[in-house]
């Protein structure tokens, strides 16, 4: 900390504090009375208390100087200063970098933490009145108000009172460097003042580059942790499913709490609601599974939330899905074969499969399934050439080189003699590997394994690809491309060679794994990151679509030319919700925004993070108060009157009695 003086020319005043030893050394002591018929008494007195003198009562001296030397001290109008608080006169720019990520949206004692942080940013700006200041914003897409510091402060506290927090995720890095370059035309000094929760899951792996040239300090808004509980996950199973079928909805609850939560989860699906009590442990997780039946094809929007939690953006999820009409299947091989039969029942069962006439593999048909059963390793490039269309492509070989299972596969090499088939008469069990999205529906086990019978036949096969599925001797059952929907299942479909055919298993198991390979373009997007304007692609350009907001109300919308179809788009950032677009009254598509699962967990730092050099700054400063300047006049002038009290109580005359 330092000392300033605001008006030094008026040192000559501390002079002044001389005075009372000047007037004790020329000060005549009142000569005492006395009676005498002789003046030559009187004449001696007067010429002893004549003489220049040396003060006789030290105290009464200290505090007559200690107070005339206080009173001329405050006209010099002195300021304590800490060490990086600015000089009087000195070039100023200030920077407020405020954080208005979703988190911030958290309250306590009825105040957000944004609205705190944007009322300190304000009385910051009042207070220092620099020559120029900006605001930048901690979200998504850090953003400035002005282009670079200018000097209209009362903008910059009106906009601050104006703003409000987001539901958006937070680009650190991105806004510290916007934040920098507004002091790339500035003189004097540079302030970076960072206001924020410092959530500790988004900022205790950033650690920000800043210059020595400038000044930052962190101010905290809302330090420690506020109870929530999120819906952190809501994944429909299949992501495309068809009419008739059942679709499986997983949803996932976290509590960041160190309480232990019990919570009812509602799903809303198209109107239809179940609901699922779900006990949360401290600081964990809870996992729900809802079964929902597809109806008539078209778009099903999903909703799952909670109730009675205090931070409500995360407690709903959103998500959207397109019912397909029944999927058109193509068997490709041997027509009397008992493999083809086997896949014509499974067709049968299943009211969303129909079967279409395959004909030859070059080219191979229009479909969104192909099956090759008794396949020999012909037309392998085909194979791959329709897997990379828009065709989901299934493979029950027979016997086939090592050389054609890798063409089909996309590797090149390998033997071209058939590899043969293998027998045994008391046949392989085989099971999924863990993990497999295929079989998620049966990891509970309640459905016991969907591979299960024995197996007596089965080709040769090398792990050319990964493996989905072993048989109990580890040799590979089921294979799939890493990028292509193409699948190779080394499991015999003939009643007279495998059990699995004759199990109660079998048709749900062929299912999933027909769903569950269909390609992944051929479902639609229909989410939003918070903060960014909501999309739709119309394929038929069939007209002006009307995109409602989270009140009901539409929005303006913008409109590209995209080859034969038309993207249209929100002219502003969408809301959290489910908003739906619709064309002639009737809902044609729907963008869900939801809360992002990293701003769920308000947790605050315990301090702030270090800078990329490695520097520290503490967060509550016990000098910050001292930066704009303490006046000190006022303590000098009680400091002058505290003086001279004393003097007076000690140079009062104490009562004595009168002589005769």
């Amino acid at each position: 900390m330092s000392v300033f003086l605001q008006h030094p020319a008026l040192l000559g005043l501390l002079a002044l504090a001389g005075l009372p030893l000047l007037a004790h050394l020329l000060a005549r002591a009142k000569p005492p009375v006395y009676r005498f018929s002789n003046v030559e008494f009187l004449r001696k007195v007067v010429r002893l208390t004549s003489r220049f003198k040396r003060p006789k009562d030290w105290l009464l001296l200290a505090l007559r100087t200690l107070a005339l030397l206080a009173l001329a001290s405050a006209f010099l109008g002195p300021l304590l200063l800490s060490e990086n608080a600015p000089l009087p006169g000195e070039k100023r720019t200030i920077v407020c970098l405020i954080d208005r990520s979703g988190s911030m949206a958290a309250s306590a004692g009825g105040t957000s933490r944004f609205d705190a942080a944007t009322a300190m940013a304000a009385e910051l700006l009042e207070s220092a009145d620099p020559e120029r200041a900006n605001v930048v914003w901690i979200d998504s897409r850090p953003d400035a108000v002005f282009p670079e510091p200018g000097p209209n402060l009362d903008f910059l506290v009106s906009e601050l009172g104006r703003v409000r927090v987001s539901s958006e995720a937070n680009a650190i890095d991105a806004a510290f460097e916007l934040a920098l370059r507004q002091f790339a035309h500035s003189e004097g000094r540079r302030e970076l003042h960072v206001f924020s929760d410092f959530q500790a899951s988004a900022w205790e792996k950033a650690a920000p580059a800043v210059p020595d040239s400038v000044q930052v300090r962190f101010v905290p808004v809302g330090a420690g942790a506020v109870p929530n509980v999120c819906v952190a996950s809501l994944v429909p199973l299949p992501a495309a499913p068809v009419a008739g079928r059942d679709l499986v909805v997983q949803c996932r609850l976290d509590n960041h709490s160190p309480e232990p939560r019990h919570l009812d989860l509602t799903l809303d699906a198209g109107g239809s609601r179940q609901s699922q009590p779900l006990d949360l442990p401290a600081n964990g997780s809870a996992e729900a599974s809802f079964r929902v039946r597809c109806g008539a094809a078209g778009l099903l929007p999903l909703t799952a939330g909670v109730d009675g939690d205090a931070f409500t953006a995360d407690d709903q999820r959103h998500a959207v899905v397109r019912v397909r009409e029944s999927l058109k299947m193509a068997i490709a091989g041997k027509q009397e074969s008992p493999a083809a039969s086997t896949l014509q029942r499974v067709a049968a069962s299943l009211p969303w499969l129909d079967t279409v006439p395959a004909g030859g593999l070059n080219p191979p048909p229009a479909c969104d399934l192909l099956a090759v059963v008794d396949w020999d390793g012909t037309a392998a490039h085909a194979l791959r050439e329709a897997a990379s269309g828009s065709t989901a492509v299934i493979v029950f070989p027979r016997s086939m080189s090592e050389q054609s299972l890798n063409q089909l596969f996309g590797i090149d090499g390998g033997s071209p003699t058939s590899a043969g088939l293998e027998t045994n008469d008391d046949g392989w069990e085989a099971s999924p590997d863990s993990d497999v999205p295929a079989f998620r529906l049966f990891d509970s086990g309640e459905f016991g394994n969907p591979l299960g019978g024995r197996f007596r036949e089965r080709a040769r096969l090398s792990a050319a690809a990964p493996v989905l599925a072993r048989f109990s001797d580890g040799a590979p059952a089921i294979l799939r491309d890493r990028e292509l929907p193409l699948l190779v299942a080394n499991l015999s479909l003939d009643p007279a060679k495998s059990t699995w055919p004759t199990q109660s298993i079998f048709v749900p198991a062929m299912a999933e794994i027909l769903l569950d390979l269909l390609p992944d373009h051929a479902t639609e997007n229909f989410e939003a990151p918070p903060g960014e304007p909501a999309i739709w692609i119309d394929p038929l350009a069939a007209g002006d679509p009307v995109f409602h907001g989270g009140d009901g109300e539409p929005l303006p919308l913008v409109s590209a030319p995209s080859g034969e179809s038309t993207q249209w788009q929100s002219a502003t950032p969408v809301e959290l919700g489910l908003h739906p677009w619709s064309l002639s009254g009737q809902t044609v598509h729907y963008t869900a925004v939801n809360f992002p699962e990293s701003e769920s967990a308000l947790t605050s730092m315990a301090e702030p993070p270090a800078l990329s050099d490695g520097r520290r700054l503490e967060a509550r400063n016990p000098t910050a108060a001292l930066d704009a300047g303490l006046p000190l006049w006022p303590w000098l002038i009680a400091l002058a009157l505290l003086f001279l009290l004393a003097e007076s109580l000690i140079a009062q005359p104490s009562l004595r009695p009168a002589r005769s």
